[in-house]
């Protein structure tokens, strides 16, 4: 299964990365946020709840859009909590 790369202290959006044909999500997008000082590794497209499960599991921040959100402000949040961690 393919992956991408989180950088250290860096936020993706992973729009264009969910499977929505396979996993019927709450919300249309979800904002990733790597609070580590090395790099994670996490499998994409995702295809189920119990992935995105896995990586809260890791110590990843995610932070799901719904419909009525903006997604600069969740990529703002996650960023601000990234940042808050010493």
């Amino acid at each position: 299964m393919p992956k991408i790369a989180i950088r250290e202290k860096h936020v993706i959006n992973m729009g264009g990365w969910l499977c929505e044909r396979k996993v019927n999500l709450p919300y249309r997008d979800i904002v990733i946020g790597n609070p580590f000082n090395e790099p994670v590794k996490i499998e994409s497209p995702i295809y189920s709840l119990e992935a995105i499960e896995e990586m809260k599991k890791m110590g990843l921040i995610i932070e799901p859009v719904y419909t009525y959100d903006r997604l600069v402000d969740k990529l703002n949040k996650v960023k601000a909590i990234i940042q808050s961690i010493p």
